[in-house]
């Protein structure tokens, strides 16, 4: 038998998730590694931090399924969106990575706002004007490591780099180039008109492939690297948004509600949607003839995991001792509180927010706080904060006319039964828990095999990945009580915002 592996590069960790030719996932491993803060709101990875640990967690999943690198048939690849990676001519990182909840670029974002009309740039590439997307990055680091700058060869995305290390060759794809704020998105291509108005070199930018296709075959240092064969294809891949619609098997229709250390809510569209209101992100799919519109909050999961580091000492020791996650404890603390923590409300702002307000200057707060209130209250707080966060995002998809029959939850959010609850009540939707955790990495393996020809095509690939365990997932259904209370809430909670944003630092966006 041959199997599929797809590697997913995360912010906070790599994974690895080995696919039999039948789409079932048979092993997964994966390994952590930090996020850097050199100075306050910036945000490092060492990418050979990364790639160390890609190495050691492909190793690890063969070893787990018991199989030998001979039986790989090809490796697809997905990775965190909007990172900056630079390169030098022999091929090696000039500083460390800029990865997607860096704030350095405001002034940046700030000067490109008075120079550009927002509006026709926004339209080019389906992105708001917001820090830490990658073209922001490189004029950083143009105007404040102009040495550094002159040593660029080329420019890559996480997952690219990845990519190369394991290849050798240079390349991206749609999906991820997509989310650069240098990417024409219909026309799926480098903007040659926004690089040339940023004064921007469109030689440091790598060719543009396929996800679906083979971007080159696995180096011998690769291989003794990994455990896998020399010679083994490498797909093209892509951002993880994409790869992860993938291993949903999402169709138009529906959407996932990711929980991860940000949030997302994705859909797929099968025409390209431009949000008038620049709140909303546009991305490539996989596919040209689908686009990915898709709302981010940048500390969704990484608000509860702020909690437990900050205020969740006890479940933490507790968990060690009794062999479970701290989450799990916390989520247990949260039920004790009822729906609507009594009036206690949560901003997920700490790494400032995207959709809807794009304001790097947004502040995390709890509001509200009584004598009476508790820990429960305050960690289901967090979890409907981030929840009114994403349904902000689920309002706005279908004031721009996206129909919505079935949504489906994923990332860490979805391992918790009462977060799952709360998603459910907030949204007014039933939502389905599928039993799969891996997501992206899975979406790469199946990438894969598209593009070594075990599957026909797409739509093959796509019915593994909808295959009974997902069809048969969970529904949790929503409480018509709770679905009142939070409707009235949701009005306070809207209304926080504009209320706070001075305090946070004035006018944002323009």
């Amino acid at each position: 038998m041959r199997y599929l592996l797809g590697l997913d590069l995360g912010t906070s960790s790599v994974r690895a998730a080995v696919v039999d030719p039948e789409g079932r996932l048979v092993g997964v491993a994966g390994e952590e590694y930090p996020i850097v803060a050199p100075q306050l709101g910036w945000a490092e990875q060492d990418p050979e931090a990364w790639v160390n640990a890609a190495y050691r967690t492909v190793r690890s999943v063969l070893n787990q399924v018991g199989i030998s690198g001979s039986e790989v048939l090809a490796v697809g690849l997905s990775g965190q969106m909007h990172g900056l990676v630079l390169v030098d001519e022999n091929g090696m990182c000039l500083r460390p990575a800029i990865i997607w909840p860096d704030k350095r670029t405001e002034a940046q974002r700030r000067q490109l706002a008075q120079k550009l009309n927002q509006n026709e740039l926004y339209q080019i590439t389906g992105l708001p004007l917001a820090t830490g997307f990658l073209g922001l990055s490189l004029l950083w680091v143009k105007e404040h490591e102009p040495e550094t700058y002159s040593r660029i060869r080329k420019v890559l995305l996480p997952k690219d780099y990845i990519r190369y290390r394991l290849t050798g060759q240079l390349a991206t794809d749609p999906t991820d180039a997509s989310g650069t704020l240098l990417f024409d998105v219909a026309a799926r291509k480098w903007s040659e008109d926004l690089l040339g108005g940023l004064e921007l070199a469109p030689e440091l930018l790598p060719s543009v492939l396929e996800s679906l296709q083979i971007g080159g075959e696995l180096t011998p240092e690769a291989a003794e690297a990994t455990g896998l064969l020399a010679g083994t294809p490498v797909a093209v891949g892509g951002g993880d948004q994409a790869m992860a619609a993938l291993g949903l098997g999402l169709k138009p229709g529906e959407v996932a509600s990711t929980i991860a250390t940000g949030g997302q809510l994705v859909t797929i569209t099968p025409e390209t949607i431009i949000d008038p209101g620049r709140r909303m992100h546009t991305l490539s799919y996989i596919t040209p003839e689908r686009s990915i519109l898709m709302g981010a909050v940048l500390a969704a999961g990484l608000s509860l995991r702020w909690f437990r580091d900050t205020l969740g000492q006890l479940e933490k020791e507790a968990a060690r001792n009794l062999g479970v996650s701290a989450y799990e404890l916390l989520s247990l603390e949260a039920a004790r509180a009822a729906p609507g923590s009594d009036g206690l409300f949560f901003l997920p702002y700490l790494s400032g927010e995207r959709t809807p307000h794009m304001d790097p200057r947004a502040r995390g707060c709890f509001i509200g706080l009584t004598l009476s209130h508790t820990k429960a209250h305050m960690a289901r707080a967090v979890m409907e904060g981030v929840s009114f966060a994403l349904k902000d995002s689920l309002l706005i998809m279908q004031e721009l006319g996206v129909g919505i029959e079935r949504i489906i939850l994923s990332g860490g959010g979805a391992r918790s039964r009462v977060w799952q609850q709360i998603q459910a009540d907030i949204y007014g939707f039933p939502v389905q828990v599928v039993q799969r955790d891996e997501h992206s990495s899975y979406g790469a393996a199946l990438a894969a095999g598209v593009a070594a020809g075990e599957y026909r095509d797409l739509s093959d690939a796509l019915s593994r990945a909808r295959s009974d365990e997902l069809l048969q997932a969970e529904y949790v259904y929503p409480i018509e009580g709770n679905v009142k209370l939070y409707q009235e809430q949701y009005e306070y909670y809207k209304a926080l915002y504009p209320a706070l944003k001075t305090v946070f630092g004035g006018e944002s966006g323009e």
